[in-house]
């Protein structure tokens, strides 16, 4: 809690103060007016307003904030429960990521050993079988969280049955989140958005990028050829492969 209130990150719920008393403790936050992520994709008309030009910024905002806890607090912390409950919108739909119930500081001179916490459906495929909390796991999350802003919903279906089958073709259109019109002026930046997700959710956690690295991959300004496949005919795998 302590170090939690000292974070400045424009991203990250700001802390101001808690109360640790064995008959009241609580913590002191900043309101933030629009609520979850979650809420906010459920509710037909907010996702409507939420367009592909404020997805991709909240992307930004998220990969950000945890980029910062990685790579620029001392010591690293590990959020462990990236989900899209845990990531507040204001009225103008910026994004910070709240709740640290289950962070915990990254050790480097410790084996960072710890029982499993975080949400089903957002916790890195490693932790069924390992209890070795690293970085690697906030960056799995965070595809999952990704893919949930492009299709509209938790992309369970996607990442349980359907990217199993390589041999089943998948158009990228059809994953879409179909409250929105289809992609125009946005689709250079979608289809790298699209590749990054799946590159956090790559099954052996040394292969997926830090969060310092997937933050630089959204910000860098795509090339007018990164997507010269129309989205009426691209594929997932078009796009994982490109």
């Amino acid at each position: 809690m302590e170090i939690l209130s000292q974070i400045r990150q424009r991203s990250i719920v700001k802390m101001y103060g808690f109360c640790s008393h064995p008959a009241y403790k609580f913590i002191v936050y900043d309101y933030i007016q629009q609520g979850s992520l979650h809420g906010t994709l459920e509710n037909e008309e907010f996702a409507k307003e939420l367009d592909w030009q404020k997805r991709i910024a909240l992307t930004n905002d998220v990969a950000q904030a945890i980029s910062y806890l990685h790579h620029e607090c001392s010591p690293p912390i590990i959020h462990r429960d990236i989900t899209s409950n845990n990531i507040l919108l204001d009225t103008t739909f910026k994004a910070f990521v709240s709740d640290f119930g289950t962070a915990r500081i990254l050790k480097p001179d410790s084996s960072n050993w710890s029982a499993l916490a975080g949400t089903y459906g957002y916790i890195a495929p490693e932790l069924s079988y390992t209890s070795v909390v690293t970085e690697k796991c906030d960056v799995y999350s965070f595809g999952v969280v990704v893919l949930e802003l492009v299709m509209g919903k938790h992309p369970r279906d996607l990442l349980d049955g359907t990217m199993s089958n390589g041999e089943q073709v998948i158009m990228v259109k059809d994953i879409l989140d179909q409250r929105l019109t289809t992609p125009t002026t946005e689709e250079n930046r979608l289809s790298p958005l699209i590749k990054l997700a799946f590159s956090c959710l790559e099954s052996s956690p040394q292969a997926r990028p830090s969060m310092q690295e997937a933050y630089q991959m959204l910000i860098k300004r795509p090339s007018s050829s990164s997507c010269s496949v129309p989205f009426s005919t691209l594929t997932l795998q078009q796009v994982r492969k490109s």
